[in-house]
């Protein structure tokens, strides 16, 4: 007998979902594949290379103490796997979403020395990981944590709460009991004292079980306990026919599995087929060990449920601590398990622009492999608008997801705060659009094609409309964007190396669309070959790109550059390697005009076709090459150091030095003062007139830009490792390490180096006779770097050939303390030329409840400081036609984050970017002041099962004030807008309290 509302089990389904990433110019390829089928562990596999660093960044990971085996095992509780692949980088974050019973989405998120991989799971598991395969391939093997009859808790009423059992797929029936009679008569047989009976999938256990074997009825007496793959059932009697799985248990209290819902009732019948009525039913997602009363719950007179149709509650009441809040008589609610068209959760808002926003989205479930998702937004005195998101799978490696949006501006009075980048006030369309979507698939010969595609209407819509941001980060990077990019292609990768074709479309947001490049198209390939027994590498990589756009210089480019790369290493002393390339570049233009950036006397910068400048050559060629040399060692001694939990110290001290040669590169370069504005008609200030035009040609992208270098930097860095004692140096249990933080939490300048790096508890002790135990994992405590450079041909600062210096900092001596701090000092003017600093701390001392699930985080502390000074380039020596790229606008900014954790279920966290400098905005003058601010509240219930937010934002161009809310009941959903992306700091991570796989959060998209 089943009883429950859960998905049903995939018989012999073989589920999977890959993605790929491609990366331009020699950036790796990142495959991802997530399998699952009947019986085994849900597999991701993450293709990297073959010699990357794993460091498993889950809490409570168990690191590998052997050089084979596993890299790492562990499980978790929090929902997700976090790995970091250092040395790996992808070319931009990217995330999978899949239709998996145990994994629900896999994220892939580039840092600055490596990739986050982050793994996102439905229930808690164990897993473990592999090391990296021949082919680079990292798999990820995850397993359910769920055991028969395990012990998990206490019910409401007191009763142990039995998790379910694992399916085994048998038909027998199994009795164990204290004692046993047999009535052969009636061929009955009767058990009592701790009786267990077991058939196929089901465990009944009670304190006295009758069982009739000629009808296959059992009952059951006395606390009694019935469990299989969907549900846990408690009761004081039930009635059960083992062959058609209908019957009854009296005063019930029922768990559901996966959901994690819990229903009481006064009687609880499972009726012929998949229907169900509950009698008095109390139906709630808040378990609290029975600590007190549900904070709510859902409760009926009469309900019958019809799996894959639908449920109707006769008097049903929503209830608050018990207590009925709302009353309907008749309520019907959809009850298939599958993914079923309905309307969502709305989203509420309100701003000073926008006013009352109110969003209300629609899923349409199209298919079993397709779903849509269409929405209105309604913006009281902006705009009104529709979004739709279409989003499919054609089969395991093909899948895609693609966006439209319309809006209409016509109950918009004025811009309100909204600037042009020359400080007047923004022209806005009535009518405005946005296109986002990407698709994937297989294509011919194991080559992969991709279709990546963003516009929007005008240049302004990404910086008014915020339906598409899901952070406060990528909220950031979307209003300050420079491209749209849309780009299609195909890519084929091999061992040695690649080859690609892609077609890219810019939308500049910033600069006329007219002069704007498209690459149509790009073919690039590249290829890597082992020679004499590795001892010489040679790279040979070549690119051609049709360079097009409305106005302007424009046509072919080829590429060539061959290359020679001679590694070493002198015994342990000293590695380095030393690489010679050649490269040949051909020009063949199809549009010979200048564009050129126009410098203004008063005003902004702009680019625009030149015909004031002379026509360049129609065929151009360029020949060069490149020298580049390392070398470097490391001196390093081991101390005893038994403070601050540590056992060991290891200091180390790495030189290196670097050469680099490219010969005198030249390229024309021109600049014309245009005339004086006389008032006459056509005249333009700042454009045609008053104005300075500088132009270089053949210059399309970086491969253009490169410039003489005779170049040797040479430089120092020191590390200060501890490590904690092993298990057989330690003499006490550990206290256990904070989780590590998601770098996205951060406040926006603060880096990821001032992070402390996370230990877990030291590993246990080895079995007698087992294998010796894990080291535990050394961890950095102290580096400082300095950097230094001269070229031998040519000024850099002034008249002087040496470099400005750079000088880092990075203290991580504590697992809650983290401080970095980076410069670059000129020596010639004695002056500070740019600078980042930042300090983390959070509360070492709490720790969250352990009875319940937790949505609490410690108490966080995140300040960064940004200094880059204006004009920073202006020292550098330069003819003077270069000297109008010279100029440049600097930055002086400090960015913060704090969340106060007051208690256990309440917080409190303001974010923060504060412009330090004065600032000139079209004719006006601005003074230090906030660039954003953000407050934001969370009252969190005792038993976890409902979480309100609220937060106000202030914002800068547009000038905006917006105010949300969010009410969250765990496993129903959302109502209103979060004010707090998922995970953001001092919040923890949301994910568990949405329902996985059923409606558009199977699939992502803007509506999870």
């Amino acid at each position: 007998m089943r009883l429950g509302w859960a998905v049903p089990h995939a018989r012999h389904v073989v589920v999977g979902s890959t993605l790929v990433l491609v990366a331009a110019a020699a950036a790796p390829a990142a495959e991802v594949r997530v399998l699952s089928g009947p019986g085994a562990a849900s597999t991701v596999t993450v293709g990297a290379e073959p010699g990357v660093a794993i460091e498993d960044r889950t809490p409570g990971a168990k690191p590998a103490g052997a050089p084979s085996g596993p890299a790492s095992s562990g499980e978790t509780f929090t929902g997700e796997i976090t790995l970091f692949l250092s040395g790996f980088t992808v070319p931009r974050p990217a995330v999978i979403e899949v239709a998996d019973p145990v994994v629900s989405t896999v994220r892939l998120f580039p840092e600055a020395a490596g990739t986050t991989v982050t793994v996102f799971v439905r229930q808690p598991v164990t897993y473990s990981v592999s090391r990296p395969s021949a082919l680079g391939e990292i798999r990820i093997e995850v397993h359910t944590k769920t055991r028969p009859l395990t012990v998990v808790g206490v019910t409401p009423r007191g009763r142990p709460r039995i998790a379910k059992p694992k399916p085994t797929g048998e038909t027998e029936v199994a009795v164990d009991a204290e004692s046993l009679a047999y009535d052969q008569a009636s061929n009955t047989l009767t058990a009592r004292g701790g009786v267990t009976l077991t058939r196929g999938d089901t465990t009944l256990t009670a304190d006295e079980v009758v069982f009739d074997r000629t009808n296959q009825l059992a009952e059951a007496r006395g606390h009694v306990v019935l469990s299989d793959p969907q549900a846990t059932v408690q009761g004081d009697f039930a009635h059960l026919n083992l062959d058609d799985e209908s019957g009854w248990v009296e005063n019930a209290d029922a768990d559901m599995h996966p959901g994690e819902y819990f229903l009481r009732a006064g009687r609880l019948d499972k009726k012929g087929g998949p229907q169900y009525s509950v009698a008095h039913g109390v139906f709630t997602t808040c378990q609290c060990g029975g600590l007190e009363l549900p904070s709510w719950s859902i409760a009926g007179r009469q309900t019958d449920i019809t799996l894959q149709g639908k449920g109707i509650v006769r008097h049903m009441t929503f209830r608050v601590k018990d207590v009925p809040v709302f009353y309907f008589p008749y309520f019907v609610f959809p009850a298939n398990t599958q993914r079923e068209s309905g309307f969502l959760m709305p989203r509420l808002g309100y701003s000073n622009r926008r006013g009352f926003q109110y969003e209300q989205p629609f899923f349409w479930a199209i298919s079993k492999s397709t779903d849509a998702t269409i929405a209105t937004d309604l913006e009281s005195a902006a705009r009104i608008g529709i979004i739709g998101e279409y989003r499919y799978t054609l089969s395991r490696e093909a899948r895609g997801a693609f966006t439209a949006a319309y809006y209409n501006e016509n109950i918009r009075g004025n811009t309100k705060g909204t600037l042009e980048p020359d400080g007047t006030p923004a022209d806005i369309p009535e009518s405005r659009f946005a296109l986002a979507g990407h698709h994937f698939s297989p294509f011919v010969g194991g080559s992969k094609f991709y279709l990546d595609m963003f516009a929007v209407s005008d240049d302004l819509f990404l910086r008014e409309i915020n339906t598409f941001a899901f952070s406060n980060r990528s909220d950031l990077a979307l209003r300050s964007t420079r491209f749209t990019t849309s780009r299609t292609g195909v890519v084929k990768a091999w061992g040695e190396g690649y080859a690609a074709v892609e077609t890219a479309y810019y939308q500049d947001l910033i600069d006329p669309q007219e002069v704007a490049l498209e690459k149509l198209p790009r073919i690039e390939a590249e290829h890597t070959l082992p020679l004499l027994g590795d001892r010489l590498v040679a790279h040979l990589a070549g690119q051609a790109i049709d360079y097009q756009r409305e106005q302007g210089y424009a046509g072919l480019r080829a590429d060539l550059a061959p290359e020679l790369l001679l590694p070493f290493h002198l015994g342990r002393a000293l590695h380095g390697s030393l690489s010679g390339q050649v490269r040949e570049t051909a020009y063949h233009l199809t549009d010979t005009e200048q564009v050129a950036l126009v410098v203004p006397e008063v005003g902004t910068r702009r680019f625009r076709a030149a015909p004031e400048l002379p026509r360049l050559d129609t065929d151009h060629t360029r020949e060069l090459g490149q020298i580049h040399g390392q070398l470097g060692t490391e001196l390093a001694r081991v101390f005893t150091f038994r403070h601050l939990g540590l056992e060991k110290l290891r200091h180390t001290i790495e030189p290196e030095m670097q050469y680099l040669f490219v010969p005198q590169v030249g390229r024309p370069i021109f600049d014309v003062k245009l005339p004086k504005c006389t008032g006459a008609s056509g005249e333009k200030p700042g454009n045609n007139c008053d104005a300075t035009l500088f132009s270089e040609a053949f210059l399309f992208d970086d491969r253009d830009a490169i410039n003489r270098r005779n170049f040797l930097s040479y430089g120092l860095t020191t590390r200060l490792l501890g490590r904690g004692p092993t298990a057989a140096e330690s003499t006490g249990a550990a206290a256990p390490a904070p989780a590590p933080v998601d770098p996205e939490t951060l406040p926006q300048g603060l880096s990821a180096g001032a992070l402390p790096d996370f230990v877990g508890p030291p590993a246990p002790p080895a079995a007698a006779g087992g294998a010796p135990p894990a080291p535990t994992v050394p961890r950095e405590l102290v580096r400082a770097s300095i950097l230094h450079g001269y070229d031998l041909s040519r000024p850099l600062v002034g008249s002087s050939h040496a470099s400005d210096i750079d000088v880092g900092v990075r203290l991580t001596p504590l697992d809650y303390l983290g401080l970095t701090y980076n410069t670059t000092v000129g020596v010639e003017q004695r002056e500070i030329r740019g600078l980042s600093t930042g300090l983390f701390v959070r509360e070492p001392w709490w720790t969250p409840p352990s009875i319940v699930r937790n949505f609490q985080s410690p108490t966080t502390v995140g300040i960064s400081y940004r200094f880059i000074q204006s004009d920073v380039n202006r020292s550098a020596p330069s003819p003077a036609l270069e000297s109008p790229l010279l100029n440049s606008v600097g930055v002086n900014e400090l960015d913060g984050s704090f969340y106060l954790r007051l208690g256990d279920y309440l917080g409190f966290t303001f974010l923060s970017r504060y412009e330090l400098s004065t600032s000139t905005v079209g004719t006006a003058t601005v003074g230090p002041h906030f660039l954003e601010r953000d407050y934001l509240l969370r009252l969190i219930s005792r038993c976890n099962c409902w979480v309100i937010q609220a937060g106000v934002s202030d914002k800068t161009n547009p000038d905006e004030r917006l105010f949300r809310v969010q009410f969250t009941l765990f496993g129903l959903g959302s109502f209103g807008r979060t004010p707090v992306p998922p995970g953001f700091v001092g919040f923890a991570p949301l994910a568990q309290m949405r329902r996985q796989g059923v409606g558009p959060a199977a699939l992502g998209g803007l509506y999870q």
